[in-house]
């Protein structure tokens, strides 16, 4: 009987033993070569996305939606990719990017997303539950065309979803709060140049136009801008404060990658209602502004504060008086469909207008031109002139030469690929001819010689503009 209960009290310390000695989950995650995601609800708007390498650093990029594989870098200091470490409490990942990334492991995750089939954990970031997983498997088109992201709409009906925010409106008591103002926040790492109108008769309207997000040592505003968002609603007054209500949310989605921010091509329009018929589809923390000493402030913890020359409440964004009308919103939808039908007619009139054209359209491609990766969040450069790429064709006859230019760096460098040695690195080099995509060759490397090659299956077509409603 004894003999017996050595043998399995041996046996239990051997069980106990091997699983001490199992690895922790913080460290089987970053064994992984796959791409995880941070995001919350469906992975629509303000994803993370984060590569661990080999060298105890990690890739972390702000992106716009689950999947995308481009978007702004998070560095640290030296501006190169964030080391991580991981707590001895096998759950916790610390990423000391110059915005750190800290967060726990918690329960189990998996789930389908709109055809793409997510597993990892549930964590804990910044205070709330995020998801975190990585991508095991993604149907094929056809499964998923019944699993849109929002209901589809024609630019024609969408004006007639838009909540009338006249109706039952509640007239201001307090007048000293009523206005046009401009202000300058940050929402998710994105500078946010803002425009608020508060009428009278208890209505209001607030326009935002997202910078690309970027740490809060740059200096300079990024000149990207991801999208323009137009809120409109109702107010009310109490405790002698206004607070804003939303009736409707439009968000104008820009193509970000090699953008010509002289020339926006628009990706996206959506729109979100709060209505007894539908629900509340807006995702808006509570938003007031109120009167502090002689300066009028917005207060929401969807903003983080960006302080102004002058301020004297570090915890609201400061609103100044501005005298720039606003659009209204049903006009918003049409002056961007009408400007979008005008970019259609004439979409590349510069080197800067072609590359956003060909960003656009690898956006639509798995982040490829043809057949070959593409990476615009790296280099790329759109000041070459024409006359000093001159192709030479097979029989050695002067090609034509191109009306328009870029270089951009290649997603993978590899041995007799298509890449141009410069003095700036290595780079593919595409010209726009009669409207169709060429890639400049070089038949020897050890030669200048070059050609330009005819890139199959790309047309240069300006992307759908998408218009849809929550």
């Amino acid at each position: 009987m004894r003999k017996k209960f050595l043998t399995v009290l041996g046996i239990l310390f051997l069980f106990i033993v091997i699983s001490g000695c199992g690895k922790k989950d913080n460290a089987q995650v970053v064994e992984t070569t796959k791409t995880w995601y941070m995001f919350q609800d469906q992975g629509e708007a303000d994803v993370i996305s984060i590569k661990f390498l080999k060298n105890n650093k990690a890739e972390v990029k702000d992106i716009l939606s689950l999947g995308d594989s481009v978007g702004i870098n998070r560095m640290n200091n030296n501006n190169a990719n964030p080391s991580y470490q991981l707590d001895r409490n096998g759950k916790t990942i610390t990423i000391n990017a110059s915005n750190k990334v800290v967060f726990k492991l918690l329960k189990p995750y998996k789930e389908n997303v709109y055809g793409r089939h997510m597993k990892g954990y549930y964590v804990q970031y910044q205070g709330q539950t995020y998801k975190f997983g990585y991508i095991t498997k993604t149907d094929k088109k056809s499964a998923t065309v019944n699993k849109s992201k929002s209901q589809n709409i024609s630019v024609e009906s969408m004006p007639d979803h838009i909540v009338n925010i006249n109706h039952d409106a509640t007239p201001l008591k307090n007048s000293n709060l009523t206005g046009n103002f401009n202000f300058s926040t940050i929402i998710d790492y994105r500078r946010t140049d803002g425009n608020l109108t508060v009428n009278a008769n208890g209505t209001y309207q607030m326009t935002m136009t997202e910078h690309a997000a970027q740490p809060a040592t740059d200096k300079t505003d990024s000149k990207v801008v991801m999208a323009t968002t137009v809120e409109s609603g109702q107010v009310q007054s109490l405790y002698g404060k206004v607070y804003l209500m939303p009736k409707n949310f439009l968000t104008i989605q820009y193509y970000f990658h090699g953008q010509n921010q002289d020339h926006l091509l628009p990706k996206s329009v959506n729109l979100k209602v709060n209505s007894k018929a539908t629900g509340n589809q807006i995702d808006r923390a509570r938003t007031r502004i109120e009167n502090d000493n002689g300066q009028v402030y917005l207060f929401s913890s969807d903003f983080t504060v960006r302080k102004q020359s002058g301020q004297t409440n570090t915890n609201g964004n400061l609103l100044t008086t501005s005298d720039t009308p606003q659009t209204l919103l049903k006009n918003d939808i049409n002056q961007t469909y009408n400007y979008y039908q005008e970019y259609k007619k004439k979409p590349v009139s510069s080197n800067a207008d072609f590359m956003q054209l060909a960003a656009a359209i690898s956006d639509n491609n798995d982040k490829k031109l043809g057949s070959i990766a593409v990476d615009f969040g790296g280099k790329y450069g759109t000041d070459q002139v024409p006359t000093d790429y001159q192709g030479v064709d097979i029989d050695g006859k002067s090609q034509p030469l191109m009306q328009y230019l870029f270089l951009v760096t290649p997603a993978t460098y590899k041995e007799g690929g298509p890449t141009i040695t410069t003095n700036q690195g290595k780079f593919l080099i595409y010209g726009m001819l009669n409207n169709r995509l060429f890639l400049l060759k070089q038949p020897d490397k050890d030669s200048t010689t070059v050609t330009w090659t005819l890139v199959n299956g790309v047309s240069l077509k300006v992307p759908e503009l998408k218009f849809t409603l929550n």
